[in-house]
């Protein structure tokens, strides 16, 4: 009973929930559970019926919740398929409802150390065995952060970011020329990226009465002469 309460506490799952588990270690110190849930009575979203059981696939997911060990599972998520339409559809599972193989726990387990001023995408990869990159794809992807409001005195600069995914490698930086705040940092410096940019502040804040926006509150620009690429 202590074995299995441990287990489920680690997946994040009830007990009533878990049909096997088998567990294992590699000689890293890695954790490799392999699990199998309970299947739950499933209908066709088409006809209607009770759906059957068509087969297992294995999913290998990095479930880190030890710190500095490593967390594997291999899920055998069930597959249905209706006798009537012959329509398939894999089971819903309280690890992930994408493709991906990182799981909620450890996403949750690397947005609360980023938190953490003094922690990096690069430490929080190694605590978690996970890449850099990885770490900063789901910080992008679940934070939000507010843009700052245009200044008096803008300064406009790119900045050569060797490890960026979105297919350049230079990103541009908006930034208080008066005060040294960062106020926003785009992905890319072209041309067209620039005019979606400030269209975008536009659209957003034009005010019809006076057709004035904010970009109405730059009086002068700090830039140097690299004519962009289009």
């Amino acid at each position: 009973m202590f074995y299995e309460n441990f287990i489920t506490k680690l997946l994040n799952i009830k007990p009533s929930d878990l049909l096997s588990v088998m567990s294992s270690s590699k000689k890293d110190g890695s954790i490799i559970l392999k699990v199998r849930l309970k299947p739950k009575e499933c209908y066709c979203h088409i006809c209607n019926i009770p759906r059957k059981t068509h087969g297992y696939y294995q999913r290998k997911l990095t479930h880190t919740t030890l710190v500095n060990r490593q967390g594997i599972i291999i899920y055998e998520q069930r597959r249905y398929k209706c006798s009537e339409c012959g329509s398939t559809f894999s089971e819903c599972n309280p690890f992930i409802d994408t493709s991906e193989r990182v799981t909620y726990e450890t996403k949750i387990n690397v947005l609360k150390d980023l938190k953490q001023p003094e922690n990096t995408y690069t430490s929080i990869a190694q605590k978690y065995n996970l890449s850099a990159t990885k770490v900063t794809r789901i910080f992008d992807k679940h934070v939000t952060i507010k843009r700052k409001p245009l200044p008096m005195v803008l300064s406009i600069d790119e900045h050569y970011f060797l490890s960026s995914y979105y297919g350049t490698k230079y990103c541009c930086l908006f930034m208080n020329f008066q005060t040294g705040v960062m106020i926003y940092i785009i992905y890319d410096q072209k041309k067209n990226c620039l005019t979606d940019y400030f269209s975008s502040i536009k659209n957003e804040t034009l005010d019809m009465r006076t057709l004035k926006s904010e970009l109405d509150n730059v009086k002068y620009i700090s830039i140097d002469m690299y004519l962009t690429e289009i």
